[in-house]
């Protein structure tokens, strides 16, 4: 009884600590700076967020960067919301496409605030042609290859485990 007991005060104090939020600037998302964290309302949609505090306001990408609900993170570009996979060494992200058939697309950028590219191999090839080590690893995968699995069992994104492989190999912290 006691062990129950602990666990459900730990899933309460998790609980706790998960707060939803806005982020201003790619420097907030950056130092994990949420603003908007008490709000009596917080409600996500396609590409914005409102929030309600004493009054609403409404957030998307001309006045924040995204935001974070239920644990994951959110950036706002364009008239789109993209989930955030990867924040460490190389920016991984998720567009989920509601249609007919539902679909993702993959994206990756090299800074927190710079332009999305499609993720594929050229695309990484051409970005990081400064790191050659990556770029050689990158040439020795087989072509079909999903750089944007998640590989079990911390869920990390293939490409990003691949990239910080190369990085820790060259000496980089």
């Amino acid at each position: 009884m006691k062990k129950i007991y602990s666990i459900l005060i730990c899933l309460c104090y998790l609980e706790s600590k998960a707060q939803d939020g806005v982020y201003l600037t790619a420097q907030d998302f950056e130092n994990h700076k949420l603003s908007e964290t008490n709000a009596t309302v917080f409600k996500e949609r396609y590409s914005s967020v409102k929030v309600k505090k004493d009054v609403s306001k409404v957030y998307n990408h001309q006045n924040a960067f995204g935001y974070r609900k239920g644990e994951k993170d959110w950036r706002f570009v364009g008239n789109q919301s993209y989930e955030i996979l990867n924040k460490n060494g190389i920016y991984i992200y998720r567009l989920n496409i509601s249609n007919e058939i539902s679909t993702q697309l993959y994206y990756f950028s090299k800074e927190a605030n710079s332009e999305l590219i499609s993720l594929t191999k050229r695309n990484l090839k051409r970005v990081y042609a400064d790191n050659p080590a990556f770029v050689e690893l990158l040439n020795g995968l087989h072509w079909r290859i999903n750089l944007e699995e998640e590989i079990p069992p911390f869920n990390v994104v293939r490409i990003a485990e691949l990239f910080l492989y190369c990085k820790a190999n060259k000496g980089e912290n």
